[in-house]
């Protein structure tokens, strides 16, 4: 089968199950995409191996990224007609997740791939015992101190835009600490990645640039991205019509499965390449 109907027929499904997700958790669909697409992309040898190593983890990021910014818009609009977006809430968390995402894009491509993995799925596996556990911090307060969102938001976007999540593996598990209804915090969140997804998009377009591979923008990877976005879109919708229904501790769960699902598979190729 040649080359690129096998990556667009795996990729179909693989937008499918990310605009589920997108809509359902406020995940951005980022926690399948980045581990299918760097299956595939080893799978199918789809890359030079004169490239930099970290290339095929980066074009898997950055086509995340890109593919992140259509399933959460659309996610974000249906959020928007259901009136569940707080606008108070985006206005407070969102700014510096952007930011930590743009540095995260900027950076990348000068960490060994080994070590950006490890961060990362150290990170991820901790979010996930936390949701499993049903542990999450108790406070006292539905408002948090004024540093609080800053500090968690900026660091936070900076592991989700290394690692080509979408932001909701900080701000779901942050705004439910702090009391806030599931519906508004997946709405937050999905806000939150398309708008993280735009800025981290473009910085991992620039930083591709220089790289001379057939059919990309930088280190976003076109004969991927386009059937994940035809599928995450038509099933973003979906989602958030599932996402609805979820009882809190039940979202709890199936968010913290996705979290180790992904982490556990990030620590196999660290230590099996």
């Amino acid at each position: 089968m040649d080359l690129f109907l096998s990556i667009f027929i795996i990729c179909l499904f693989l937008g499918a199950c990310a605009g589920l997700l997108a809509g359902m958790l406020g995940v951005g669909g980022g926690v399948i995409i980045v581990p299918g697409l760097i299956f595939i992309f080893e799978w199918l040898d789809v890359f030079d191996p004169l490239l930099p190593k970290n290339s095929l983890v980066l074009f898997a990021v950055g086509t995340s990224m890109a593919s992140i910014i259509f399933t959460t818009g659309t996610a974000a609009v249906v959020h928007y007609r259901r009136r569940t977006i707080d606008w108070n809430l985006v206005q407070t968390w969102v700014p510096c997740l952007v930011l930590g995402a743009i540095v995260a894009s900027l950076v990348a491509q000068y960490i060994p791939v080994q070590y950006l993995k490890s961060i990362v799925a150290s990170v991820i596996f901790a979010l996930a015992t936390i949701m499993l556990l049903n542990r999450l911090p108790k406070v006292k307060s539905a408002t948090p101190k004024k540093w609080i969102p800053y500090a968690l938001t900026s660091s936070g976007g900076l592991v989700c835009g290394l690692a080509g999540l979408g932001g909701g593996p900080v701000m779901v598990p942050s705004l439910l600490t702090y009391k806030t209804p599931v519906a508004q915090a997946t709405a937050t969140a999905s806000v939150g990645a398309f708008f993280l997804s735009m800025f981290a998009t473009t910085g991992y377009m620039i930083t591709g640039f220089k790289l001379s591979v057939d059919y990309s923008l930088g280190f976003v990877y076109l004969p991927a991205l386009i059937p994940i976005v035809i599928m995450s879109t038509i099933f973003a919708p979906i989602g958030v019509r599932l996402g609805r229904k979820l009882s809190r501790i039940l979202f709890v769960r199936i968010f913290g499965v996705l979290m180790m699902i992904v982490s556990l598979r990030l620590y196999y190729t660290i230590l099996f390449g």
